[in-house]
Parts: structure tokens; sequence; C-alpha cells
């Protein structure tokens, strides 16, 4: 039995019968619990796998546009960590050399730095869909560069802001403090369309649709694609992201930029919607992730920035 993504409507029973929204403007319905068979799973506030929920009234509120994964009674949706890879640091080397943004990644500097391969969350396993990534900084910017392997490319949305994780985007997670709750996440498709939020509390009042009204100014994207976008009939090969952040853009670091030996937690992810996929969608995360959470900043990676 599919699991389905969250309406927040409980206490708004009357609106959700007839087609509500929830945080990310995804349609919404209520539907008799007679007619669900679900575990209980856990709860991803932002992205994806939701427990049904009871509104009181022997109905459960669902959005049946966004199916996540098949969850079978009995499985929890997270996992004890006992499997999880061991990772170091990840060291982020600094470049001297002008970086270009424009998708092609063809800079000596990027074959320097040292690549990150991703993963299934919760089971840790080889995905279907290959991505790689890798990180460089100079005096003004982060740079991030995926290389995302796809049979099938596609995006639509083009305003800044709108829900890109409901198509095939590429994601960056950071925290510039550690020990502080705020955290950044940026969200982009193959248009280069970005979504990009400042968190200063996880699930706090508001959510997503409070954080992302902060846009990172200054920052830059380059998008390269090897096939057709938007054309399911055919099979492409992959789709490049390459994006540069300006440290003097992020509020948490108050005019400061890194220094050699700081450390950030970090995260990068992938939604793959195919065709060709046996669900129709896989996530994936560099970071060993105990629960399909990509905003579960507990179990993100550090970064350690060097030169």
């Amino acid at each position: 039995m599919p699991v389905w993504n969250h309406c927040r409507c409980r206490n708004r029973v009357e609106r959700c019968r007839s087609g509500g929204t929830n945080d990310r403007g995804r349609n919404s319905h209520c539907v008799p619990n007679a007619l669900l068979d679900v575990s209980i799973v856990m709860l991803n506030h932002f992205h994806g796998i939701i427990v049904l929920t009871d509104n009181g009234m022997g109905q459960s509120c669902i959005s049946p546009s966004l199916l996540i994964q098949p969850v079978h009674r009995g499985e929890i949706a997270m996992s004890d960590r006992k499997n999880a890879p061991k990772v170091n640091p990840h060291r982020c080397l600094f470049t001297s050399e002008p970086i270009k943004i424009d998708g092609l990644l063809d800079e000596p500097a990027w074959q320097k730095a040292k690549p990150l391969n991703f993963i299934v969350p919760v089971t840790f396993e080889k995905t279907l869909s290959d991505t790689e990534a890798r990180l460089l900084w100079d005096r003004e910017y982060l740079y991030v560069g995926f290389k995302a392997y796809d049979r099938d490319i596609w995006s639509y949305y083009t305003q800044r802001d709108e829900p890109t994780c409901q198509e095939d985007v590429l994601e960056i997670f950071f925290k510039t403090d550690p020990t502080k709750e705020a955290y950044y996440n940026f969200e982009i498709n193959a248009l280069g369309t970005v979504y990009d939020a400042y968190n200063v509390r996880r699930q706090s009042a508001g959510g997503d649709h409070r954080w992302s009204k902060w846009n990172c100014e200054g920052l830059k994207v380059g998008v390269h694609i090897e096939g057709t976008l938007n054309n399911p009939e055919d099979e492409d090969e992959y789709w490049q992201l390459e994006v540069a952040i300006p440290f003097s853009e992020l509020p948490s670091l108050k005019g400061k930029i890194p220094e050699p030996g700081d450390e950030w937690l970090f995260h990068l992810a992938r939604y793959d919607y195919s065709v060709y996929l046996p669900e129709g969608v896989e996530l994936s995360s560099c970071a060993p992730l105990s629960e399909v959470n990509f905003h579960r900043y507990e179990d993100w990676l550090t970064l350690r920035f060097e030169k």
C-alpha cells in the first residue's frame, strides 16, 4: 500500500473534502479511513514519507499527487544506522582558478575535487540512477557541481521558489554552524529554476512557506543537458548542474567567509522522476540518511574547508 504526501488539514475538514492544498501547493483530499491499509511510518515534515493523518471524523488526509515509495504493514521507514557507511569529513578544496558557471564542469579544478556518490536513504543501497557531486570554494563562493545520469530528464517550473522538488531536481543543504539550528537548502531543477530557503529553525512556525521568502541574491546556476528535455518517448543520458553560492549572502555568516579548517554540516540530494524507474521516482543522497528526510541534519556529513 503506498504512503502519500501529507496534507496538514486537521481542523480544516470542509476545505479538504473539496480539495485543499498542503504547504507546498499540492492538491489534497480526505478519504474514509476504511479505504486505507497503512502502517505507521516516519513523518518527513517537508519531503515525502508521511503518516496518513486522522482528522477526527473517520477520514485521513492525503495528497495523491506525489507517490514516494511503497511501505508495507510492519515496515518502518527508518534505519538503526548499524549498516550505515562510515564517512570521514569531506575535504572541500580551495581553488584559485576562475570557475565559469555554465554546467559544463570542464575546469581542471573540478577534476581535483573528490567526488561524492549518492546512495538510497535508509537502506544505503546503490541507486538505479547514478549521481556524482563535487565541491570547491574560493574567497567569494561555495561551488557545487553535479552529474546526474537520467534516462528521462524533465522539468517545467520556471519561477523562483516554485516546488521544484516535484520534478527532476538536485538539492544542496548545509549548516554554517553545526551547533545552531539554522540551515539552508537549494533545490534546482533541470531548467535551472531555484527554490532556496534559509530555515532559522527546522519545522518551526510557517515552515518552508515562511523560510523560502529569503532569496540568495547573486546565486549563479548553470545547467548542461545531454538529451532531450521533456520528451518521455526517448532516452536521455545525463544532466549537469553547476552552482556558485556567494558567502556574502548567507545571513548566518554575518559577513565573514570560511577559513581553512572550518567545518560545516551538509548533504546533497536528488529526486529522479522517470518513466524508466520501477516506482516512477527515486530519492538519493550523498549522506547515509537513517530516515527518508532530507532535512534530518543529524545524519548530514561534515564539510571541511581546506586550502
